[in-house]
C-alpha cells in the first residue's frame, strides 16, 4: 500500500508541477512562421496517391491565427494548453475544420512545429 501511494505521489507531482497553465503567447512569439510541407503519400481503395510539397504560412497574432497552405487560406481562434520549459503548446480552431491542429513554439530557436492531420506529417516553420 505504501509503495502504490508513493508511485501515486510521484506520478501526481510530475504531473502538476512539469507545466505551466498560460493565458497567452508573449508578444515576442506573435509573428509569421513559413515552412514547407513535406511530400507523402495517401492510400486510397485503388491506387497510391502522392502529394507534392507545398509551402505553408502561419501567421499568430494576440486574438487570432491564420495558416495558409499553398493557395488555401483559413482563420482561426488558438488556446494556449500549458507552457513547458521552453515551449508551448496551443490548440488552433479553424473555421469549418472538426479537429483543432496542434502547433507547438519552441522558444529557444524561434520555430514552431505543426502536427498534421494524418496523412499530413509535422511540418517545422521558422520565424520570418
Amino acid at each position: 500500500m505504501k509503495i502504490s501511494f508513493t508511485v501515486f505521489l510521484v506520478f501526481f507531482s510530475v504531473f502538476c508541477f512539469g507545466q505551466t497553465k498560460v493565458d497567452g503567447l508573449k508578444n515576442k512569439y506573435l509573428k509569421t512562421y513559413k515552412g514547407t510541407i513535406p511530400s507523402y503519400s495517401i492510400l486510397s481503395d485503388t491506387a497510391i496517391v502522392r502529394v507534392d510539397e507545398t509551402p505553408i504560412e502561419i501567421q499568430i497574432t494576440k486574438s487570432e491565427i491564420k495558416m495558409t497552405i499553398g493557395k488555401l487560406s483559413k482563420n482561426g481562434s488558438y488556446k494556449v494548453l500549458f507552457k513547458g520549459k521552453s515551449f508551448y503548446v496551443l490548440d488552433a480552431y479553424f473555421e469549418g475544420d472538426i479537429t483543432p491542429e496542434r502547433i507547438i513554439v519552441n522558444e529557444r530557436n524561434k520555430t514552431i512545429i505543426r502536427e498534421g492531420t494524418y496523412p499530413q506529417p509535422k511540418t517545422t516553420l521558422k520565424a520570418n
